[in-house]
C-alpha cells in the first residue's frame, strides 16, 4: 500500500494535463487544464504556470501541480502503466 499512497492527492495540489508549452527565457510557460488527468476531457479550468525548464513537461503530459508552483510529470508513474 505504500506505493499507492504516493498517488494520493496531497493537500494544496491538483492534477491536470499540459495543453500548451512555450519557452520563456530559461523557463517554460505551461498552460495546464485542471481535469484530474481524466482522458481527453475538454472541460476544466486552464491555469498558466511559469516553471524552470524541465524536458519531461511536454504537451499531453499529466502533471501534479502544488500551490507553490512545483510541477511534476506523473504520466510515467501511473499505477496502470508500470515501468
Amino acid at each position: 500500500m505504500s506505493a499507492f499512497s504516493a498517488f494520493q492527492k496531497e493537500e494544496g495540489t491538483y492534477k491536470g494535463q499540459i495543453i500548451f508549452s512555450q519557452m520563456e527565457g530559461k523557463n517554460l510557460k505551461l498552460t495546464v487544464r485542471k481535469n484530474d488527468c481524466s482522458g481527453n476531457q475538454q472541460k476544466g479550468e486552464e491555469v498558466v504556470i511559469v516553471h524552470k525548464y524541465d524536458s519531461t513537461l511536454v504537451v499531453g503530459a499529466c502533471v501534479l501541480v502544488s500551490d507553490n508552483g512545483n510541477t511534476k510529470n506523473i504520466s510515467t508513474f501511473s499505477p496502470r502503466n508500470p515501468l
